[in-house]
């Protein structure tokens, strides 16, 4: 929290602001988690609290994919041709839905056709984008698919340590979130409705300890990316918080 409230009037790039706001939305993220989960007072007792479990699971989730996106977007050291391709890919899906959204809402909006002529020249961009000649073939393929992101979850677990389960984690946080047979069924007249037995305790405390991990990870890349502005002065607090990037 203190870190980032500390953000404010450094002087930074187009991918820097990105960092600072998709950190800002972390900082948003993690404080609604933390109001929502009992605060246990000295004569706590987790049977009379409410642990919920799909709200939970899917703040964790926010957590864990906003690290994902904080690295593509913003604290990633990357080349100038690279940011720009990332930067124009992100902004056609963007519009993209923008427009879609528009047209679903009212198909006569005289406001479509400038979204049609700006994505037809973004368009025109991301195919002759001088970059792409560097991409794997998958990554290609993604540009050309519109994907807002031409990495994958399977790419960031290769080049992102903290990711080396990021697949199975957004999974199993997906899980719950979502009102699919391994949430639904699980519910009986003890787990499911909020009652702190030691089902549902135990997964909430298996998503914030994933969770845990990936704000670890975005408040250390935020601040590596900023050494002058956060490093040096929030050294302290990032040495306690780096061993948390080892959870799992």
């Amino acid at each position: 929290m203190r870190l980032s409230l500390n953000q404010q009037g450094i002087n930074t790039d187009g991918r820097g602001v990105r960092a600072v706001r998709l950190f800002t939305r972390q900082t948003l993220v993690a404080m609604t988690l933390k109001r929502i989960l009992p605060d246990p007072p000295g004569d706590f007792h987790a049977e009379a609290s409410l642990w919920d479990l799909c709200s939970v699971a899917s703040l964790c989730r926010n957590l864990v994919e906003g690290y994902v996106y904080l690295r593509y977007f913003g604290t990633e050291k990357v080349t100038p041709e690279d940011a720009e391709l990332r930067f124009v890919l992100g902004q056609f899906h963007r519009n993209n839905e923008w427009y879609n959204i528009r047209k679903k809402t009212d198909k006569n909006d005289p406001v479509l056709r400038e979204f049609e002529a700006g994505l037809r020249e973004q368009e025109e961009r991301l195919n002759n984008h001088p970059y792409i000649k560097e991409l794997t073939a998958p990554q290609r393929n993604r540009v050309r698919l519109r994907h807002e992101m031409y990495k994958t979850k399977a790419d960031f677990e290769v080049e992102e340590s903290v990711c080396v389960s990021l697949r199975r984690d957004f999974q199993l946080l997906s899980n719950q979130v979502h009102p699919l047979p391994l949430s639904i069924e699980r519910i009986d007249n003890e787990r499911g409705r909020g009652i702190g037995n030691e089902a549902d305790v135990n997964w909430c405390l298996l998503s914030m300890s994933l969770a845990t991990r990936y704000l670890a990870a975005s408040t250390v890349s935020i601040a590596d990316y900023f050494p002058v502005q956060l490093g040096e002065p929030f050294k302290e607090e990032l040495d306690q918080i780096r061993p948390f990037l080892e959870l799992f």
